[in-house]
């Protein structure tokens, strides 16, 4: 007992002050042994969280690319929709001609604009009350309800096009709309969950309308709202997540510091980084598909697989950036501040980089997929970046935080679509029209990175805290130094290295 003490004191560091210090010798020696013994219920949740999103950018994103096959362009204008420019190069493919696609609905470019930024349309108008029902009424029942309602509302969409544009409209509008409570939600969740030095990787981690609807069953059998409700927790766990992060960021109180979340400038640097960095993710998540039709002559089977490669890369540059960042503040090399500016520079520096260079691969297709697929993998590391920052400056409110910043940074996604639509639609679809949206999304990247990189704090902020029975957060005192380990990683550590 006496060296597994001093390993705990050596390891979390003795200074006064703490969350750890009132933890005891035998709390700790069991919390290390729950890590390996059962499933802890905060990974539970990051996997439901995790299949959850999978749901939600399927049920998001299958418009995206199924309006390239639902699209007739016959009798539509020929400058509009002109050949490919990388159709004849010598290459030994064909495509179907542009102007003889065999879609069954005639919209033009500007209205394949609106209809894509319809699920952002209503996507912007709830997520601050989404922010705040979780803490009303709980995030399982905010996030099981809106997944489950999505669900039909997708089954609907395609009777919905046959009965009239302003029809299919409104469905994915309607879907936007359940879905704007989902990331405020999960914010507010980990909140309560996360353990500060675990904070990137769980909040990071995380037909499609039926597979939706049996996902919602199994979040609301297993997901609960706080560590306190939850009825398989061990006591272990519990005691390890509460005081990691203090216990009025589990509490439910309903009282927002609204002035000070709005006059605060960490704050407005989250909404304007969020929004701009949404600008370069919505234009390629409504774009790519008709850029690869349009320009590079893919062909529809192919455009389905080269588009789904951007969110493969996505996936694997969020899970391991958000473990690098965890690792690089839990061995102190890097303060949280630091490596969150690291991050922010990778995914709001790198994919301007890689947008702007596909200005000078010409009909090189592999160079050109090559470039959209970093440019979207990269962007996707502002996640362990400024993306969980709402969490660290208010954990209390770190769901309303998100609900506010991505209230904003939806409005890219029906703004973009609609500016794009223009452009197409006035100067044709060519390469040249496509340079010049990917010019515009990356001077977005840049001025959002920038702004964050000027703003961003760790520490939590003054008006976040209850009266001033929450202790200091242990991501400041990580800044100033002092590495705070939960009991559950000592854990893991401790078993990695027996091993």
């Amino acid at each position: 007992m006496e060296s597994q003490a001093e390993a705990k004191t050596s390891l979390l560091g003795s200074g006064s002050g703490s969350h750890y210090d009132s933890i005891s010798k035998d709390h700790w020696t069991a919390s290390k042994k729950v890590s390996f013994d059962c499933i802890l219920a905060r990974h539970v949740l990051a996997l439901m969280f995790f299949m959850g999103f999978m749901n939600l950018y399927s049920l998001r994103n299958n418009l995206n690319v199924s309006i390239v096959a639902m699209v007739n362009t016959t009798g539509q204008p020929r400058q509009l929709y002109n050949e490919s420019e990388c159709l004849h190069e010598g290459e030994d493919f064909q495509v179907a001609d542009p102007l003889e696609q065999e879609g069954e609905f005639f919209w033009d470019s500007y209205h394949q604009g609106i209809l894509l930024g319809a699920y952002y349309y209503g996507y912007a108008l709830t997520q601050v009350v989404g922010g705040w029902m979780e803490k009303r009424i709980g995030g399982r029942i905010m996030m099981g309800g809106s997944m489950s309602i999505s669900s039909v509302l997708t089954l609907l969409t395609v009777p919905a096009a046959y009965l009239h544009f302003w029809m299919i409209f409104l469905c994915r509008l309607l879907i936007g709309m359940c879905h704007a409570f989902v990331y405020p939600t999960h914010h507010g969740m980990w909140g309560k969950w996360a353990p500060p030095l675990e904070r990137s990787k769980l909040l990071s981690f995380s037909t499609s309308g039926i597979v939706c609807l049996v996902w919602s069953l199994f979040w609301c059998l297993l997901i609960h709202d706080t560590p306190s409700k939850h009825p398989r927790i061990t006591d272990e766990e519990k005691r390890c997540i509460i005081d990691s992060i203090g216990p009025s960021s589990t509490n439910m109180d309903t009282r927002v510091p609204w002035f000070s979340i709005f006059t605060s400038v960490q704050v407005w640097g989250l909404i304007i980084g969020h929004t701009f960095s949404n600008w370069g993710l919505y234009t390629l998540m409504t774009g790519l598909p008709s850029f690869n039709a349009q320009v590079l002559a893919f062909d529809l089977d192919e455009n389905g697989v080269i588009s789904a490669l951007p969110y493969a890369g996505s996936w694997v540059f969020t899970v391991g950036g958000a473990y690098i960042a965890d690792e690089l503040r839990r061995r102190k090399i890097m303060s949280t501040r630091s490596v969150r500016r690291l991050f922010t520079v990778f995914g709001m520096y790198f994919p301007a980089f890689f947008l702007l260079s596909n200005a000078y691969v010409g009909c090189n297709r592999a160079m050109a997929v090559s470039f959209l697929v970093l440019a979207n993998s990269f962007a996707s590391t502002s996640y362990p970046g400024f993306k969980v920052n709402h969490v660290e400056i208010a954990p209390r409110f770190g769901g309303i935080l998100y609900g506010i910043t991505n209230t904003a940074a939806a409005i890219p996604g029906f703004a973009a679509p609609y500016v794009n639509g223009i452009i197409l639609q006035e100067r044709g679809t060519n390469a040249d029209s496509w340079l010049l949206i990917f010019i515009i999304t990356a001077c977005f990247y840049l001025v959002g990175g920038t702004v964050v990189l000027v703003t961003i704090r760790t520490e939590e902020q003054e008006w976040a805290k209850s009266g001033g029975d929450v202790s200091s957060d242990p991501e400041a005192d990580l800044d100033k130094d002092s590495v705070e380990l939960s009991p559950a990683k000592v854990g893991v550590d401790n078993v990695v290295k027996k091993l």
